[in-house]
């Protein structure tokens, strides 16, 4: 159980790590048209990439409860990588909102 949940949070971290990754770089020989699709493309992309984190987020909730019978320093460590990743989602989320262009 615990290589599971292991396996989880590394998929999850490099999940990050890549969204992170493909948020920093920009091509400037890219004309400015093709810029606003892909910036327009990116919002959507970003949202199902966060809702499947969020899948993952509730799997490591319902693992958590099998990895031990009391409050153990492991179960707790779980617990707090597990908050962790939630204010990492809701962060992202935020800057989604923040960044998506207003429908007026």
């Amino acid at each position: 159980m615990t290589n599971r949940l292991a396996c989880v949070c590394a998929i999850l971290l490099s999940t990050t790590v890549v969204l992170a990754q493909s948020t920093q770089e920009s091509n400037p020989k890219t004309p400015p048209t093709a810029q606003q699709s892909a910036v327009a493309q990116r919002p959507v992309d970003l949202k199902s990439d966060l809702e499947k984190m969020r899948i993952l987020i509730e799997q490591m909730q319902r693992n958590v409860a099998f990895v031990s019978a009391g409050d153990t320093p492991m179960k707790h460590q779980f617990q707090l990588e597990i908050e962790m990743w939630q204010l990492l989602l809701q962060d992202m989320d935020r800057k989604i909102d923040e960044s998506a262009p207003s429908t007026r």
